[in-house]
């Protein structure tokens, strides 16, 4: 079902995104980045189509409510549509299919961003894996393919080891242009700077191993540097916590249960602090947390 829609939605837009292939480059890099694959032109052909669909929905809800209040408030349908309804629908129909065209749009580029921080995280833990099989002169090729075989302990790094596996077995690269490839792919700055290096390391003359070895040293002391300030940031952000929302807050919900006592405060105000402004402060401290961490 969901392949006859595709075709459907290719058949319709698939020559109009074909010819502004070019246009869509940074989709194109992005579908790449986030391993869908999916060509351009489909995927906005998609967009196009299921933004279709959003305008038709968005219609049909509009169409049934104003049928209901026509009911309620027995008057005509016809009747009821005045000049709010010819600004409303035109709003809607905008706002339905360029929301939905832009999530389509939008989305690769978020997945590339989730793909980033996955292969980041686990990035310095696998340039130590290659540093220490190269230290016993396992050869570099050898080394990626061994690296794409390990998912469960290397995750989304494996998988970019896999495109070198691919490039090199299926494609008939060789292995300098297979990382290369990966390079200009990788939805991660630091793999894209890794496998540069490790080019021009070897372009140059250099020993491929060696660069290996004094990678991981690198990366593994920017990996300490970089949790040594996320430590320092959450010892500031819990001494804010505990002064704005823990001790402040307490003793203004004491002040004011007093106030409402004595009736010169009123239980709104109390209600307000205790359900809104502390989870919300609470909510603003998780998110920043996740925004350093």
């Amino acid at each position: 079902m969901n392949m006859d829609i595709n075709e459907t939605a290719f058949g319709l837009f698939g020559d109009y995104f074909r010819r502004r292939r070019a246009k869509f480059g940074s989709v194109r890099d992005n579908l790449m980045k986030a391993r869908i694959y999916v060509p351009v032109e489909r995927w906005l052909s998609n967009a196009a189509f299921y933004s279709i669909i959003g305008v038709i929905f968005t219609l049909f809800i509009y169409l049934l409510m104003k049928i209901m209040l026509s009911v309620i408030l027995k008057s005509g349908f016809l009747s009821s549509f005045g000049l709010i309804d010819i600004i409303l629908i035109p709003m809607g129909i905008l706002i339905a299919f360029f929301s939905v065209f832009f999530s389509f749009y939008s989305l690769p580029q978020m997945k590339a961003w989730e793909r980033r921080g996955k292969i980041e995280e686990l990035l310095p833990y696998a340039i130590g894996y290659i540093s220490s099989m190269a230290s016993i002169g396992v050869i570099p090729y050898e080394i990626f393919k061994k690296l794409s075989e390990m998912g469960e302990n290397y995750g989304e790094v494996s998988m970019e080891a896999k495109q070198i596996v691919r490039d090199v077995e299926l494609l008939g690269f060789d292995f300098i242009t297979a990382l290369r490839n990966l390079a200009a792919v990788t939805a991660s700055p630091q793999m894209r700077s890794f496998m540069q290096g490790a080019v021009t390391t070897t372009l140059s003359g250099g020993e491929m191993g060696a660069y290996f070895i004094n990678a991981a040293k690198m990366y593994m002391e920017e990996r300490r540097r970089k949790y040594g300030d996320f430590i320092t940031m959450l010892g500031l952000f819990a001494e804010f916590y505990v002064v704005g929302l823990v001790a402040g807050p307490l003793l203004i919900v004491v002040v004011m249960a007093i106030m409402c006592f004595l009736g010169s405060a009123s239980l709104a105000s109390l209600a307000a602090i205790v359900y809104i402004i502390i989870p919300l402060g609470s909510a603003g401290f998780i998110f920043l947390i996740g925004l350093y961490s």
